[in-house]
């Protein structure tokens, strides 16, 4: 019995033994894991990423867009060969598909919020150059509308300009007559001080290049069809284009930004911001130019406007908004943004050589400049009125539109038409040059959104460009409606666009 009692405590011991070691070669437990927890210090969407401070909100949209007569939601078709009214070898629409994704990051810092945000994403267009390239717009860009930081009153990176207020917001299209509208953003660095109440003010340095909408030179040859596109773009030769699109004309390099600043007040009742701008439109010269010393004039250009936003008592939604704009040498600020638009139109109706041909051109510039070097600045000015009403929470129709002018004073007038008469394009007989303009645009929009986060829109404008040349354009290349004399002649053109768009957390 001894025996046997002996026997079971050594295989005890022995089991113990062999179960300690094998528990010491065990990992040791994991930790309980960081599930995903809500923030809600910024609304909804945000969520802790795990193991930080940092909230952040992924975010994004994808809209599908059909255009008749149109290139795109950024304009109208009166430029180039879509603007004929001979489509064989055009098309009569065009479609395009963008998306992006957004992440916006915050936390909490002892000098208030640390936030980034980005948004970025692909975009593909209808290849309306026919076969040239291989259908490269098929392959579709990536584009980065916002990328920026904000910190203790500072924002850095690329976002929409200060000076901006209404910027089409109850449009697809982007307007031409709505002043300043960056809504694919733009490089600033800004500094905005919040004084409670819903008060504040900014200042801002903003990139000037793309606010460049023209220099015209008058001892170069250009074509009306051709706009501002009259002079140089980083190239060694006066009046030879190398470095690429967008050209600008004849401006001097890049010497400050743009500097903008605005006093914006937000209520229950609406907002209301008034805005300035100032613009480097200084003339530059990289070859001869036949003009004392080579050297162009310096130009300061401006624009100020203001804008009211009211909140409409008839249903949650409805909205009214009112904006107007006076630019000098700045026209950006009424709303032709280079990135958007081209700065020359150039409408051809009928053939060539007949009585039905018919021609409408203008000049969307900052300035132009003489052959003695001066830049003599445009004048202009807009004015915008938009409104939306909710029929149902999930229809409802906005109305817009609005009016541009611009002036040239005589200097600008005669540069403009020396530079026309070179290459030819003279108007004979009693024909006269005169490159003012107006524009102006009417539209509706209606959106459907059978559910949340779906938009389903139908959007109808009509532009009218109002031009001041009068008599018969000779030596015009109009493709398709045949290359001789059109008759100068106002213009009006419809549009229409179809868009479904899927927000998620925009």
């Amino acid at each position: 019995m001894k025996m046997v009692k002996g026997l079971l405590l050594a295989g005890a011991a022995g089991i113990a033994a062999v179960s300690g070691a094998q528990a010491a070669d065990l990992p040791v437990k994991a930790r309980a894991a960081e599930y995903v927890k809500v923030c809600s210090a910024y609304g909804a969407g945000f969520f802790y990423i795990p193991g930080t401070d940092t909230c952040i909100k992924i975010g994004g949209y994808i809209w599908a867009e059909y255009n008749i007569n149109s290139a795109g939601s950024h304009g109208v078709y009166w430029t180039g060969a879509n603007a004929r009214d001979n489509k064989a070898d055009v098309a009569n629409y065009n479609n395009r598909v963008r998306s992006e994704l957004s992440f916006d990051t915050r936390t909490q810092t002892e000098y208030g919020t640390l936030r980034s945000f980005i948004r970025f994403g692909p975009e593909i267009n209808s290849d309306l150059t026919g076969y040239t390239g291989q259908f490269t717009a098929y392959r579709g860009t990536i584009q980065f509308s916002r990328a920026f930081i904000q910190f203790a009153g500072f924002t850095v990176g690329k976002t929409q300009s200060f000076f901006d207020f209404y910027a089409g917001a109850l449009s697809y299209t982007t307007p031409m007559y709505a002043g300043s509208v960056t809504g694919s953003g733009h490089l600033l660095v800004a500094y905005t001080a919040q004084f409670g109440g819903g008060f504040s003010a900014t200042i801002s340095g903003e990139d000037n290049q793309l606010r460049r909408t023209g220099l015209v030179f008058a001892g170069v040859a250009g074509n009306p069809t051709a706009g501002a596109t009259l002079g140089q773009n980083g190239s060694a030769t006066a009046g030879i284009e190398t470095a690429g699109a967008p050209n600008f004309g004849f401006y001097r390099n890049i010497n400050y930004p743009d500097i903008v600043a605005n006093l914006r007040l937000d209520q229950p009742w609406g907002s209301a911001q008034i805005m300035g701008a100032i613009h480097d439109a200084s003339g530059g010269c990289n070859g001869a130019c036949n003009v004392p010393a080579n050297n162009f004039g310096s130009a300061t250009g401006y624009a100020i406007g203001a804008g009211v936003k009211f909140n409409l008592p008839f249903a949650p939604g409805d909205e009214l908004w009112v904006q107007g704009t006076y630019a000098d040498g700045a026209t950006s600020y009424l709303g032709p943004y280079k990135s958007y638009s081209t700065d020359a139109v150039s409408m051809v109706r009928g053939n060539a050589n007949t009585a039905g041909g018919r021609y409408t051109t203008a000049l969307l510039a900052d300035g132009a400049i003489g052959l003695d070097g001066r830049v003599n600045k445009v004048q202009g000015y807009q004015f915008t009125v938009a409104a939306q009403h909710f029929w149902t929470p999930g229809l409802r129709t906005s109305v817009f539109g609005g009016y541009l002018k611009l002036n040239y004073d005589g200097a600008a007038t005669a540069a403009v038409c020396n530079s026309y008469a070179l290459a030819g394009n003279k108007l004979p007989g009693n024909g006269a040059c005169n490159p003012d303009v107006a524009i102006w645009q009417v539209g509706t929009r209606t959106v459907w959104s059978p559910v949340a986060n779906l938009d389903l829109g139908v959007e109808v404008l009509y532009t009218k460009v109002d031009q001041n040349h009068t008599g018969v354009w000779t030596a015009i290349g109009a493709g398709g409606n045949g290359t001789g004399t059109f008759a100068a002649s106002d213009r009006g053109i419809f549009q229409g666009s179809f868009r479904a768009t899927r927000n998620f957390w925009p």
